[in-house]
């Protein structure tokens, strides 16, 4: 199966594909997007302490910019995959619609970790996350 080329690139950095890791991708896509270059870009992922959610940091800090070695981001437990980024004043948090986290879990297998990576890459930002700023 062909990926798309961040997917390869996300795919050496993790270690593997995964549904989380790729959604932190999307999340911190969508932060870079919005506030342009990390510096001054400070984010903060919540998620379960555990992988597979935890992943998600990952994928926010291969996207965004933000990385634990600079110190712009932060982990903090939840019972949900979301991010907040600030920059200037500004904030943004990006969190999974109500019910996606819970299809996601029951869904989720190591066999098809490529498929289901794939879907969550290319399936529309506005249907799969909650984005707000203030």
């Amino acid at each position: 199966m062909e990926l798309p080329e961040s997917l390869e690139d996300l795919q050496r950095f993790h270690g593997h594909l995964g549904v989380y890791v790729t959604l932190g991708l999307r999340m911190g896509a969508i932060g870079k997007r919005r506030f342009g270059h990390y510096k001054g870009l400070k984010a903060s992922v919540r998620s379960q302490p555990d992988p597979p959610m935890r992943c998600v940091l990952d994928g926010v800090q291969f996207s965004s910019g933000c990385t634990m070695g600079k110190g712009n981001i932060a982990h903090e437990p939840g019972s949900e995959p979301e991010v907040t980024f600030e920059k200037e004043g500004r904030r943004l948090r990006i969190a999974l619609r109500p019910g996606w986290r819970e299809r996601i879990d029951r869904e989720m297998s190591k066999e098809k970790e490529i498929e289901q990576s794939l879907f969550y890459y290319e399936i529309p930002e506005d249907e799969v996350f909650d984005i707000r700023e203030g």
